[in-house]
């Protein structure tokens, strides 16, 4: 549908995703999020209706969908909130839909359009951070400060995936950098220096370096889908299965004056474990509110995405989340040489690094993955559409790679 290559359409039906947290905890504003509820419930309807008018659903929209009805399962079957899991999955599954129709159809309107609904809103929320850092409301339960966009932990993972939004917007242009990348990454960047949550710090830092020293060079293709994935799960293994990092409590202790228990993380990983023994098919359903695991006298999440998904959803969700950014990361694999398929799997392994140490589930991270499965028609649309053009001829990738390069010198 001609409808998703205009921005004033896309505009209409993406801003009701755009629901300022901070309305949640202001009972005066509770109005304003319950008409958000409203408009979100027309433009998901619009969206699903035109995804399916005659169209197969994607893969990985069926991975989603898997995913999102597995939560709804596991959160009816323990009477947990299930019309909250309801609503949720209903957002993610249309945004990801909007996300695929509008990429497939023009990029850069699709990115355009979001970054011109976000750049004013992280510009507004940036000045309420340094004018009001006390936050603008704050949770009754763990008291969590929130400002325009979220709360200190909750900015991260919102603008660093946004971050790589503008970075591929930039790429459609042919150029590294444009100007409202450069802006934009300003604002990130104070947004989170200034908050100082350290697991976004660390996000950061590991985005921009790669950005700034490697992304569009020879080196950059050491960054493919693969290789991230290795190292991801390496981590993994090594810090949340068998704590290896006690192995260099000399320098997190002795030099960095850090714990080794991560701010108590281990504890609640350790909870978490025994809790997912218990329950290892179908998991607890999801909680609203705050999370499943008792410890110092306050209900925790697990602080770590795979061990959520194991308590929230159990063996059966967790198969179809590791199947929507397997299928992700095998697309971005395939396109390897791309300069944009190195930064979309580089920003998912930014995310997932965000989520060794915490649990993220908002729309934007399911976003970067439905991004990663149409590369192909973002690479079709960037300096190297020439190639795109080739794959669409049927030539096998190493042939389209060395006509490119030929082509290019």
């Amino acid at each position: 549908m001609k409808i998703f290559e205009k921005q004033w359409a896309l505009t209409l039906l993406l801003l009701p995703f755009f629901k300022l947290p901070f309305f949640e905890h202001i009972p005066s504003l509770s109005f304003v999020d319950s008409i958000f509820d409203i408009c979100k419930i027309v433009s998901a309807a619009v969206i699903v209706v035109s995804y399916l008018n005659g169209r197969k659903i994607s893969r990985i929209i069926i991975c989603i969908i898997l995913f999102e009805l597995s939560l709804f399962f596991s959160t009816f079957i323990n009477n947990g909130n299930y019309w909250s899991q309801a609503v949720n999955c209903g957002t993610v599954v249309s945004f990801c839909m909007i996300t695929e129709l509008a990429v497939k159809k023009n990029s850069r309107v699709y990115f355009k359009t979001v970054l011109s609904i976000f750049i004013p809103l992280s510009i507004i929320n940036l000045l309420t951070v340094f004018i009001v850092p006390q936050g603008l409301s704050a949770d009754s339960y763990y008291g969590n400060v929130y400002y325009i966009i979220g709360s200190r932990n909750g900015l991260p993972p919102v603008l660093i995936p946004l971050m790589v939004y503008s970075f591929i917007y930039s790429s459609l242009s042919s150029r590294k950098f444009t100007v409202p990348v450069l802006l934009f990454t300003v604002i990130v960047s104070a947004t989170i220096l200034k908050t100082w949550s350290a697991t976004g710090v660390a996000g950061w830092f590991i985005f921009i370096a790669f950005v700034i020293l490697f992304y569009r060079t020879r080196l950059s293709q050491l960054f493919n889908s693969l290789n991230l994935s290795l190292i991801y799960i390496a981590a993994f293994f090594f810090i949340i299965v068998f704590r290896l990092q006690t192995l260099f409590s000399f320098i997190i202790e002795d030099m960095l004056h850090k714990s080794i228990t991560f701010t108590g993380r281990t504890d609640i990983w350790d909870i978490a474990i025994l809790l997912i023994k218990r329950s290892p098919l179908t998991g607890y359903g999801v909680y609203e509110g705050h999370g499943f695991i008792f410890v110092r006298g306050l209900y925790y999440y697990s602080h770590n995405v795979i061990l959520e998904v194991l308590l929230q959803g159990g063996v059966v969700s967790l198969v179809f989340y590791i199947a929507i950014f397997f299928t992700a990361m095998a697309n971005l694999y395939r396109l390897r040489q791309y300069p944009v398929s190195q930064l979309i799997a580089f920003g998912i392994f930014t995310v997932f690094v965000m989520m060794l140490m915490e649990a993220y589930f908002n729309i934007w991270i399911f976003a970067l993955a439905v991004i990663a499965s149409c590369a192909a028609d973002i690479a079709e649309q960037t300096s190297d559409s020439s190639v795109g053009v080739i794959e669409e001829k049927g030539i096998p990738l190493r042939s389209r790679y060395i006509y490119y390069r030929l082509r290019n010198r």
